[in-house]
Order: C-alpha cells, then sequence, then structure tokens
C-alpha cells in the first residue's frame, strides 16, 4: 500500500484531531447530564441556628475551592465563599443522610453574560457553577448545594445514579438543597402554595430558565410526598430503578401503583393544609 505524501500528512493529523475531540466532547457531555437553571427566586437565606446543630462533621480535606477572577462579587474571600461551601455541604449531607466518599472539586467561573447556572460532573467529582462580580455570592451557593447532592447520590447509589429518572434525580437534588433553594418556606409543599401548572413526565432540557424552576420544585416536592408517604427506603429503590428518561423508574414495582396514579395522589396532597 502506498504512503500518503508528506504534504498530507498535516490533514491526516487535522481530521484525527477532530475525531478525537468529538469523542471527548461526546464522553463529556454523557458525563454530565445534571445541570441547574437560573434560580431567581432565591436571595440570601440566613441558616438557622436550629440547623447548624445538625450537620454532619465534614473533612477539611473535602472540596477543593478554585474560584476565578471577577467570578464573585469585590470584597468576597476565597476563606468566606470556601466556610459557606462547607457549610452547605455538610447541611446537605445532614438532610439527605448521605456523606461525600472522596474529595470534590468546586469551580467558581466568571460567565461574560451574567448568568447564573450551575452543573455537576459526579463522575470526575467535579462541582461547578456560573455566575459574577454583580451577583450574590450567596446565590452562588444555594446552586452548589443543589450540585453537592447530585455528587452524594452518585456517592451513595452508585453508577444507578448515572440512569436515574430525571424527575428522582432533579426533585432528590433539588429537595436535598433544602433551604437553600427554599427561600422562607419551610418545605416545598409549602413553597409551593397547591400550584403545579406541569406534568410531572416533561423534558427538563432546553426549556427556559423559568419552566426549569417550575419543574424542578415540582420534582422536588414529589419527592418530598414519596418520602413521607412511603419511606426512605422505598425511595431509594426507586431512585436506583430507572432508566434516565423521565418517568421510568418502576413505581408500580416499588409502590405497587402507577406513577400516574401518585401523581394525581400527590396533587391533592399538595392542596391540604399541614
Amino acid at each position: 500500500m502506498a504512503l500518503p505524501h508528506k504534504r498530507h500528512w498535516w490533514l491526516i493529523a487535522t481530521v484525527l484531531i477532530i475525531i478525537a475531540g468529538a469523542i471527548a466532547f461526546h464522553r463529556v457531555n454523557q458525563s454530565e447530564p445534571y445541570i441547574s437553571p437560573i434560580v431567581a427566586s432565591i436571595g440570601n437565606v440566613e441558616q438557622p441556628q436550629s440547623l447548624r446543630a445538625t450537620m454532619m462533621p465534614v473533612s477539611a480535606a473535602t472540596l477543593q475551592v478554585i474560584v476565578a477572577a471577577n467570578a464573585l462579587p469585590p470584597g468576597t474571600s476565597d476563606q468566606a465563599i470556601t466556610a459557606e461551601l462547607y457549610a452547605a455541604l455538610a447541611y446537605v449531607s445532614a438532610r439527605t443522610a448521605t456523606a461525600p466518599t472522596g474529595p470534590i472539586t468546586v469551580t467558581i467561573q466568571a460567565e461574560p453574560n451574567c448568568a447564573l447556572h450551575g452543573a455537576a460532573y459526579t463522575s470526575r467529582r467535579e462541582a461547578q457553577v456560573f455566575t459574577c462580580a454583580d451577583i450574590p455570592a450567596a446565590r452562588a451557593v444555594n446552586i452548589l448545594a443543589h450540585e453537592f447532592v447530585h455528587q452524594l447520590a452518585h456517592d451513595y447509589y452508585g453508577d444507578a445514579h448515572l440512569q436515574s429518572d430525571p424527575i428522582l434525580l432533579e426533585g432528590w437534588a433539588t429537595w436535598g438543597a433544602g433551604m437553600y433553594w427554599l427561600g422562607r418556606s419551610p418545605d416545598f409543599h409549602a413553597f409551593l402554595g397547591g400550584q403545579a401548572p406541569m406534568p410531572l413526565v416533561a423534558n427538563h432540557l432546553g426549556r427556559s430558565a423559568a419552566e426549569m424552576n417550575t419543574l424542578y420544585y415540582q420534582w422536588a416536592s414529589f419527592v418530598e410526598y414519596l418520602l413521607s408517604q412511603y419511606g426512605r427506603d422505598a425511595f431509594d429503590r426507586l431512585y436506583q430503578s430507572g432508566n434516565g428518561v423521565a418517568g421510568s423508574a418502576d413505581y408500580y414495582g416499588i409502590y405497587g401503583v402507577e406513577l400516574a396514579t401518585l401523581e394525581a395522589e400527590w396533587r391533592v396532597w399538595l392542596t391540604q393544609n399541614r
């Protein structure tokens, strides 16, 4: 077989680089499906004294925090934001009764358009938030609390987490973030106030931030309902039974009723005073 002329080597090398890059891009996207929307309704939430006493201890070696220039408001020290992140990780660990099995890298990146959103790369143990100097640092912490729960879910459920039903995957992360997403509401039942305009089985990707927020809060409330009515053990089995599609978990096998029935019962529960 004739060898390519040497002037064609650069073209062959370029094609190989493009192919390798495409494969790498695909792999990254396969490992990062956990994305938080902009959470416009959440401000700086003061941590109640009663919650501080229930936090799980978190090792000082657990977090590696990397802050980009101009990502946070002027005067925000690395020490201060790191302390807030340790508090958030301890809180969500206590709330979900799970703990990290290894170190977590946190990157706080500057968003050129001054938007706020986050992502969790649980296979490589990295949580990211994109923010800017005009957004209060507490809101970046709110987003990262949600991303921490994704990492804890991977640590707790193992690889089954990667295929979890999005209703449960994002609902659990939002529920687990608790006060960081609840503002002044005591729970997600109260937060929704009986209002749940979207169906539970819906694709959250590609939607507006407002629609994503609505779904995340509804899913968190649904998780809250399942935990209160059926307990944690059943929820753990349900979480591990999906195939990555909304509504795919084995609701009937675990609870003895179809998702549609559970959703109807949850909607009635939402309208009830507690």
